[in-house]
């Protein structure tokens, strides 16, 4: 073993002596390495700082540490030098690299920690979209939507658009659920100074006991004065122009 190569082993055991976690064959090793290199009390001091920061201890999983393992930067590689120069002094750059390891390590941790816990995806709901809407849109146009079929008659629920902002919401209660499979409800406005054929404003699905929902309205087409918003019911994906044979709700000016 080179003079540089039985340096860094002994700075890389010297970390295990300050950290307390030699075995008798690495720290037998560490004694002998001693009476040819100086141990740096910079181990000493950080691992100090660390004892009084992380006052609690817990093992680390042997899968995880492997895993650490295999980030661990290499210390930088360096010429070899008489013994006769002067000792190091008690912080240099190759002494920093080991602990550099440590700090790979723990940012590791941090990242596993989060990865386990689920995400935060930082977007609102559409029940606070629609009451920024409502907040910020003067001109936001508020309808009740009245059931338009027997099976339909317990529901109630209202549509909110706006003009200017070309957005808009329907909100419903007691609307009975449906299997996507088999048929979903789709919105049709119904603007006459655009075109005679409603504009289709979206399917969408109400889950099994989902209770109130609010459903954001995807229109293909800007609608500048609607008058009626049309639901029913028709196949998975909806359709290009609706035969309303299934009429679930009306709602108009």
């Amino acid at each position: 073993m080179s003079l540089t190569e039985r340096q860094h082993r002994f700075e890389e055991l010297d970390a295990g002596r300050a950290l307390g976690d030699l075995d008798a064959a690495e720290l037998a090793e560490w004694q002998q390495l001693a009476s040819e290199f100086t141990p740096s009390s910079a181990f000493d001091q950080i691992a100090a700082a660390l004892e009084c920061a992380v006052p609690t201890h817990a093992p680390l999983p042997a899968s995880l540490a492997a895993r650490l393992v295999e980030n661990l930067p290499d210390p930088p590689r360096q010429e070899e030098t008489p013994r006769s120069l002067p000792a190091p002094d008690p912080w240099p750059s190759i002494a920093i690299f080991p602990w550099l390891g440590w700090a790979v390590a723990a940012c590791l941790l941090v990242l596993f920690a989060l990865r386990s816990s689920p995400p935060d995806s930082g977007e609102i709901t559409a029940a606070e979209q629609l009451t920024e809407l409502l907040s910020k849109a003067p001109d936001a146009l508020r309808l009740s939507f009245s059931p338009a079929s027997d099976p339909y008659q317990g529901s109630s629920g209202e549509v909110v658009w706006s003009d200017s902002r070309q957005e808009g919401f329907m909100t419903f209660t007691n609307l009975p659920s449906n299997d996507p499979g088999q048929s979903q409800y789709q919105l049709w406005i119904v603007d006459p100074t655009r075109d005679e054929l409603p504009v289709d404003g979206g399917v969408f699905d109400i889950p099994a006991g989902s209770g109130p929902a609010v459903i954001p309205i995807r229109s293909t087409l800007p609608i500048t004065n609607p008058a009626a918003f049309v639901i029913t019911l028709e196949q998975p994906g909806g359709v290009v122009r609706s035969k309303q044979e299934i009429v679930v709700a009306l709602a108009k000016t």
